[in-house]
């Protein structure tokens, strides 16, 4: 979503550029202000859309369970020791503490990802590789709560190197699937953070101030000198 808001953006802020300069005031070289306003205002709500969601994805709403805290706990322990990726590659627990109802644990693991193809002609095309490192980190916390429910909470925090930046979007899909397959059924014990756009930010409304103050200076000189 963030990339698709940026580069709405950019196409917006040339297509205004070009049409206040060559349509409406006839002027080389101007509109720029003008179509950097436009193209922010198209690109913003996508950007702010897009963190957002990404942020309930990587730290999703904790879920309620009608089972014992002790079971949770044992299920999602299980979930995360028996799970492995790469042909071997698995989670490292480092924090299981049942008095502190915490499960911490790390994955490390390497992928290979494209880089482009090398030659000077079709015949000798290669295709280019890199192994590059992912670390995904986890951190579940627990509450008991009266008549044997448990409430869970998931975090998440990617680290990649290369230019996949959800390449362990599928690892954290699939942790959070086998733990409510694991558990049971459960329900919201939150909201998520809202994605719905809101009042304009001041810096953006002085944005389009400065360009429309600029559109009419340009478009004054435009006309009278």
């Amino acid at each position: 979503m963030e990339i698709v808001g940026v580069c709405l953006g950019l196409f917006v802020w040339f297509v205004v550029t070009g049409i206040t300069s060559d349509v409406i005031l006839h002027v080389p070289k101007t509109g720029i202000l003008e179509g950097l306003t436009a193209g922010v205002w198209v690109a913003y709500p996508l950007v702010r859309q897009g963190r957002i969601e990404r942020y309930n994805f990587l730290h999703p709403v904790p879920r309620r369970y009608k089972v014992p805290l002790k079971h949770a706990f044992a299920k999602v322990r299980q979930v995360i020791a028996e799970k492995s990726y790469n042909f071997g590659d698995k989670w490292h627990v480092s924090t299981a503490d049942t008095m502190q109802r915490r499960i911490t644990a790390t994955l490390r693991f390497t992928e290979e990802e494209s880089r482009g193809f090398d030659g000077s002609n079709i015949s000798n095309i290669q295709h280019r590789t890199q192994r590059v490192q992912r670390l995904l980190e986890l951190d579940v916390q627990m509450k008991d709560e009266s008549g044997d429910q448990t409430v869970i909470q998931f975090d998440f925090v990617p680290r990649v190197e290369g230019v996949a930046w959800h390449a362990c979007d599928d690892i954290i899909a699939g942790i959070m699937n086998d733990a409510e397959s694991a558990i049971g059924p459960g329900e919201n014990a939150g909201d998520p953070n809202e994605t719905a756009f809101p009042a304009p930010p001041w810096w953006l409304l002085g944005l389009t101030g400065l360009a429309l103050f600029v559109l009419i200076c340009e478009t004054f000189r435009a006309v009278f000198w």
